[in-house]
């Protein structure tokens, strides 16, 4: 792995996408590996945009790509757009809120050029003692759950943003959901390509509130489910990968 590509996904996160953008920047890899960070915009209505364009101004020979949406396309349609641009060897997923940590990146990197591993999943829920169970913990568990047994894996955390995927088994992907859909569907066409070899490692979460702006509800959960049987049972793996 020579060079990473880090796709960040903006809708109306004016509070912390410059917060954000200066964690994935000071992020060093193992091994000389470059990033190059690739945020998609996706018609924010706040300065979401604005605080962008400052970190740009700020920083202005960060490796940055700047993609604005001019229609709202959502969190899938916005990582539709920057796997269609990645370069990396390896690509991998950022929300612009701060319940994650990029310096993490390592520890996902770390079974790939160790261990000879293709996908590395970074799990949310492997550190239990680190966890407290609400409702959201606790759909995320069923979804997981009902994603092993549909796609026949053995994961802790289909819904993670954090997935580490060779950049050209993710071009490679025909790729329908716009909104959240995007998890259980890139999960589903991942698991169809049997000579993959996966691995999850632990990561840390400091989930956000709705008051703080988090975005995915109840409705994103019925159609996690609809998706996780469309793409499992219901996709061959000619419609799945070009």
């Amino acid at each position: 792995m020579k060079k990473l590509s880090v796709i960040i996904p903006v809708f109306n996160e004016k509070n912390t996408i410059f917060d954000v953008l200066l964690k994935v920047s000071a992020v060093e890899l193992q091994n000389g590996i470059e990033k190059e960070i690739i945020i998609v915009n996706d018609m924010s209505t706040d300065a979401s945009r604005e605080e962008i364009e400052r970190y740009i101004k700020a920083f202005p020979n960060s490796n940055i790509r700047l993609i604005n949406h001019e229609v709202n396309k959502g969190k899938g349609g916005a990582l539709h757009t920057g796997i269609k641009y990645a370069e990396g060897d390896y690509t991998i997923i950022q929300d612009a809120d701060l319940e994650l940590d990029p310096d993490e990146f390592k520890i996902l990197i770390n079974p790939i050029l160790n261990e000879g591993y293709d996908i590395v999943y970074g799990s949310r829920f492997l550190n239990q003692q680190k966890q407290k169970t609400s409702l959201s913990h606790l759909a995320n568990r069923f979804l997981t759950w009902l994603s092993n047994f549909v796609f026949n894996l053995q994961i802790t955390d289909m819904e993670t943003c954090y997935k580490l995927v060779p950049t050209k088994v993710f071009q490679s992907l025909i790729l329908e959901e716009q909104r959240f859909g995007f998890e259980p569907e890139i999960t589903a066409k991942l698991a169809k390509i049997k000579t993959l070899k996966w691995k999850e490692v632990p990561i840390t979460y400091i989930p956000r509130t709705n008051l703080e702006g988090k975005k995915i509800g109840w409705k994103d959960g019925i159609r996690a489910i609809y998706c996780i049987i469309k793409y499992g049972w219901l996709t061959s793996l000619k419609a799945s990968v070009k």
